[in-house]
């Protein structure tokens, strides 16, 4: 399929992936079904990650955490630059349109096109401030906004690719959401160059009373962690967390 105008196609088949390994986790790791508000955080400063697929995987991933966990079909989604964008919702009922507007993106043209691309990312390139900095923290704050204190809790899949944290930004952005109805499930890949992995990792060890953050690293690569796997590395943490806060209802 030609992608020169700006579309980028998704295959389709992809979609069945994980259809029975997310609940199968989800049951070892005690998270309760329709118990959460599930929220997807993608990165936005490298183009690479949406053409290779990463950003697509991991988009369809969470659509299968949130089949489970969220008692609503549609996940708030954003993508964060130098701020948070709130993007349409991810429908869990047919993730691929949204992926194929949203988290994904063709090989860049060596030459000028005509016309609007198709693709809606490309489409908000300039209003996104796409493949420029990115700052988590802030889009940890702006996010943090919407959360409600009462009722269920939110989880939040926050995706990070080569990104760096310098100074205290971030460590300071997680300790004001410390007390919050919310838990900050980020993952990313252990080789991309990024500091903010290993910066979070750190934490724990420094402020263990930051409880509501997990880091799951996956293999190398995170998209070819397996799927099992990976539903275990991200549901297992936010589950104990959800335990401790409601022991009566585990």
């Amino acid at each position: 399929m030609n992608t020169d105008d700006g579309y980028a196609p998704v295959l389709t088949t992809k979609t069945r992936k994980g259809r029975f390994s997310a609940p199968m986790a989800a049951r070892m790791c005690r998270a309760r079904k329709h118990s959460a508000r599930v929220v997807l955080a993608l990165p936005g400063a490298h183009r690479y990650p949406f053409q290779d697929g990463s950003i697509a995987d991991m988009a369809r991933r969470a659509a299968r955490v949130g089949g489970f966990l969220s008692g609503t079909p549609l996940l708030d989604s954003w993508i964060y630059t130098s701020t948070a964008h709130r993007v349409p919702p991810l429908d869990v009922r047919s993730p691929q349109r949204w992926i194929g507007d949203w988290a994904a993106l063709p090989k860049e043209s060596l030459l000028p096109r005509d016309g609007e691309p198709r693709n809606l990312l490309l489409r908000n390139a300039d209003e996104f401030s796409l493949f420029g900095p990115e700052d988590a923290a802030a889009a940890i704050n702006e996010i943090s906004r919407g959360v409600s204190d009462d009722g269920e809790p939110t989880l939040v899949l926050f995706f990070v690719y080569a990104l760096r944290s310098e100074g205290t930004h971030l460590a300071s952005a997680l300790d004001g959401a410390a007390g919050k109805n919310v838990f900050w499930q980020f993952f990313g890949d252990t080789s991309d160059g990024g500091s903010a992995l290993s910066h979070l990792d750190a934490l724990r060890a420094e402020a263990p009373h930051i409880r509501n953050v997990g880091l799951y690293n996956g293999w190398d690569r995170i998209q070819e962690t397996p799927e099992y796997l990976f539903y275990r590395g991200v549901l297992g943490p936010f589950a104990r967390w959800q335990a401790r806060r409601s022991p009566s209802t585990a």
